[in-house]
């Protein structure tokens, strides 16, 4: 591996020093130009020492008063995107010329993720977004609820009984493993349709395959997150993974043993892959505007069911495609959930004010037996509030991106991006930004108040994307979360223990949020009997 890094790094410096920085810079570079060159090095951003999200701030707060400014980000200049109304125009009214994402999961030749709704092409990208997309409204969540529930409350079990066995009858856990065991439980059940045992067995093949792809610590790893997006074809030729491949290859293995068994007709569960089927088979209702929100409905976001032959359906959802976005769901959403659970636990942690207004909240709908329904999760506006400032804070994509598929211009700012070219939406920047949010640094659920919302562009809070190429699985990751969140504050006291960093933390690898290392935190059960 370590020679490979070799040959990958010299490959691209000759590339980069031979056919770009020699050559002239492209003309419609002009007055917009940013040079970062002297402050962020390629080397410092290669090995981690400084990162994307240190880049976008310095970039976003050099800019001014300007709307975009363009950047020679090695190997071919990026456009970044201040002005909300330009980014509206790149996720909404202009989607057609911003389809794709860079190319990023370079994997397995054996695993195709080119018309899965992460990097549907294109043409293709309506129609695989679309169909993918019935799994994630709120009716097809409503069946999701008895995952939750179920294996909830074998975690909360799990951790009360680990407290008990304490002599101070508290628990002290390392955050992320011990979320983890609720989240690779919940894709289990939801996604691939089996019990992993991760929440008795921590151990468990299951769970230490996932750690092979979630742990992203060594230097090798910032390198190839650094790096995938901006060289995909000399991944590819090189044939270096993102992700371990051996890890990969095993949830793929599972997933088209799942999807053979169901097709012989010897299993039908209520998961991910059963409903991606019926949508194969068009089984799957149409969906309504209740069904979609408010950007939904400016993005014209429709499930064509109605109108779309079978035989359609069949060439779009391919097997090939349903495995494909079962393993694209769990790289993508895993590691994503976990941070999220994880860093509200950790800032409920410093916050006990907050966490204790939420436990109060909660605990006037949970049901005597400890669950929530679907119902319930959505009665918890403080619960959402604090969803929402979590994600503010600590947003799983820094930064996201666009490649533009046609010359574009805009002419009410003088925007022109040529074919090809990235554009750049800094996430963590704007969520810092004191025009949108007072006291940014601060982590105040008080920001998501009705008020304070309906003063500030939706635009200015972009945690999943927005428009037709958004997480696919935004709805499904916040209720696994929230539903996770509330059966915390239920049933523990969360404390800050002598070793949890403070104030609030995060890592950032590549354009990627990653909760502090080994951070420890204290849970005391509220009931004797759990």
């Amino acid at each position: 591996m370590l020679v490979a890094f070799v040959l990958l790094f010299v490959t691209c410096y000759l590339f980069y020093n031979l056919f770009l920085v020699k050559s002239s810079k492209p003309k419609w570079l002009g007055e917009q130009e940013i040079n970062t060159s002297a402050s962020f090095s390629t080397l410092d951003m290669l090995l981690g020492r400084k990162t994307v999200v240190d880049k976008d701030h310095h970039i976003y707060n050099s800019m001014g008063t300007k709307t975009f400014c363009v950047v020679d980000e090695s190997p071919s200049p990026i456009i970044l995107l201040k002005d909300l109304d330009l980014i509206k125009k790149a996720f909404i009214k202009d989607f057609d010329y911003f389809t794709d994402r860079r190319d990023f999961f370079t994997v397995s030749e054996k695993i195709s993720f080119k018309q899965t709704s992460w990097h549907a092409e294109r043409r293709g990208v309506e129609k695989c977004a679309t169909n993918c997309q019935s799994y994630f409204y709120h009716r097809e969540n409503k069946r999701m609820m008895v995952h939750f529930n179920g294996v909830g409350q074998q975690w909360v079990k799990m951790l009360a009984e680990k407290a008990r066995d304490s002599p101070t009858g508290s628990a002290k856990i390392d955050v992320l493993s011990t979320v983890n065991q609720y989240t690779l439980e919940v894709i289990g059940n939801s996604v691939f349709g089996m019990r992993t045992g991760t929440i008795q067995d921590p151990n468990s093949i299951f769970a230490q395959k996932a750690g092979r792809i979630a742990n992203m610590d060594r230097i090798t790893d910032i390198i190839k997150l650094n790096l995938s997006p901006r060289y995909p074809q000399i991944f590819k030729m090189l044939g270096i993974e993102v992700f371990d491949k051996d890890a990969v290859q095993f949830f793929n293995d599972i997933l088209r043993q799942s999807l053979e068994a169901r097709l012989r007709g010897d299993v039908k569960q209520n998961d991910f892959q059963q409903l991606l089927i019926e949508a194969r088979k068009g089984e799957l209702k149409a969906l309504g505007s209740d069904d979609l929100d408010s950007f939904e409905k400016e993005a014209e976001i429709r499930d064509n069911n109605s109108n779309t032959k079978l035989s359609d359906k069949s060439k779009i959802l391919t097997d090939e495609v349903i495995i494909a976005q079962g393993v694209v769901f769990f790289l993508a959403g895993f590691t994503a959930v976990s941070n999220f659970i994880s860093f509200a636990a950790y800032s409920l942690a410093l916050h006990q004010d907050i966490q204790d207004k939420l436990r109060e909240e909660v605990g006037r709908v949970v049901k005597e037996d400890g669950t929530l329904d679907y119902d319930d999760l959505a009665q918890l506006t403080y619960l959402d509030m604090v969803a929402n400032e979590v994600l503010r804070k600590f947003p799983g994509a820094a930064r996201l991106d666009r490649v533009c598929m046609k010359d574009y211009r805009d002419p009410e700012t003088g925007l022109f991006v040529p074919k090809n070219t990235a554009v750049v939406i800094p996430v963590h920047a704007i969520h810092n930004d004191k025009r949108y949010y007072e006291n940014p640094e601060k982590f105040d659920p008080e920001h998501f108040t009705p008020e304070k919302k309906a003063e500030r562009s939706p635009y200015s809070y972009l945690p999943f994307g927005q428009g037709p190429r958004n997480c696919i699985g935004k709805r499904f990751a916040i209720i696994e979360s929230q539903a996770a969140i509330a059966n915390l504050v239920h049933n523990f006291r969360i404390d800050p223990t002598e070793k949890t960093p403070v104030p609030l933390q995060a890592r950032f690898i590549g354009a990627q949020t990653f909760l502090p290392m080994n951070l420890e935190l204290m849970l005391t059960p509220l009931r004797k009997q759990m």
